[in-house]
């Protein structure tokens, strides 16, 4: 199924690829997530489409792998190519803390596919073959294996050493990959929002540990405007002194609207906030 965008881009769910209107000859080929997710939210147009439901839609029901980082790729990827092909317009929309909006503003368009007429990837018509121009041909197929007994013991054999292999390197992969942080907000602190990763509170006193590092950011006093928070993260990099304790960051974040990112720095205490 194709759809035309602003009667300037051209997408077809079907086979993936993306073409200037008035250029259809020279078409831009995206990868299987990629036109998942461009149908995705093409098809929610106008709602904004959660990161979990994206996930789940573009790779996890496919066996693949889901994080924020191939997801924030592929929406880059859409960006730069849409625009290549001449949509000034920004089609896709970031909304913070939540997912990725196709624009309502946007003009979609059906477009109608010829009947009896098929495009194979690379855009070229291909006619449907006739009774006459496509003869039968008869194929004898020998009965049984053809090979000896010696080779097909070495065959099984290799099978199962790959698929061993396979498991192996499947099963070292996930147990070294990398988490995906998720963020939770947990109070105020000046005129900041708080926000910290969900797995520092995956602990019995979890309570007690978020209300201490709730006080200790309202004693720094921070000041926010109105796109920007407080995030506090757990240090991977640098080991404490003592097995006991965890070294924590706050720092204070905001989105940089040119480049759809976001940045942190860090804050500066003041000389009389309390440690306790």
């Amino acid at each position: 199924m194709k759809f035309l965008f602003n009667k300037q881009v051209i997408f077809d769910s079907d086979t993936g690829l993306l073409a200037a209107h008035d250029q259809q000859d020279d078409p831009v080929q995206i990868s299987n997530p990629t036109k998942r997710l461009l149908a995705l939210l093409l098809q929610h147009q106008g709602e904004v489409v959660n990161r979990e439901i994206i996930f789940k839609k573009v790779w996890d029901d496919f066996g693949m792998v889901s994080s924020n980082n191939n997801l924030n790729h592929c929406i880059s990827k859409l960006r730069r190519i849409l625009r290549n092909l001449g949509m000034e317009e920004e089609i896709i929309t970031t909304v913070p803390k939540m997912g990725f909006m196709f624009q309502q503003e946007i003009e979609v368009e059906q477009c109608p596919d010829p009947v009896g007429v098929l495009e194979d990837g690379y855009g070229m018509a291909l006619e449907p073959a006739t009774n006459a121009s496509a003869p039968s041909l008869a194929i004898n197929r020998p009965s049984g294996s053809s090979l000896p007994r010696p080779a097909l013991v070495f065959n099984w054999i290799s099978v199962a050493v790959a698929t061993v292999t396979l498991l192996a390197s499947t099963w070292f992969w996930y147990i070294n990959r990398p988490l995906d942080r998720k963020e939770v907000f947990i109070g105020e602190a000046g005129t900041c929002s708080v926000l910290i990763s969900d797995n520092l509170l995956q602990t019995n006193d979890a309570p007690s540990f978020k209300e201490g590092v709730l006080r200790y950011a309202r004693n720094l006093k921070p000041h926010c405007t109105s796109d920007q928070y407080l995030l506090v993260i757990k240090s991977r990099s640098f080991k404490t002194w003592s097995q006991d304790l965890s070294r924590l960051y706050i720092m204070r974040c905001g989105n940089l609207r040119d480049n759809k990112a976001e940045v942190c720095w860090s804050l500066s205490e003041p000389v009389e906030s309390s440690t306790r």
